[in-house]
């Protein structure tokens, strides 16, 4: 049943291209920590925390492409 100021059940084209700009800066930001958390276990010869970063960015890497795929197909 509809409920008189429920939301609608589709998003708007601008609530999804909000929504997806907020994953791309989810990833972007994911990204560079696992850079940093990279470069960190380098620095420190700790050869798990560089291991940790290189999967955070494989992953953010992965995400984003996930995602300009949704964007190729909504356009």
């Amino acid at each position: 049943m509809f409920r008189i100021g429920a939301p609608p059940l589709r998003a708007t084209a601008q609530e999804v291209t909000h929504m997806a700009a907020g994953k791309k800066a989810k990833n972007v930001a994911r990204s560079a920590k696992g850079k940093a958390k990279e470069a960190t276990g380098r620095a420190a010869g700790n050869e798990s925390l560089e291991a940790e970063g290189r999967a955070e960015q494989m992953k953010s890497d992965a995400k984003q492409t996930v995602q300009k795929g949704k964007d190729t197909l909504k356009h």
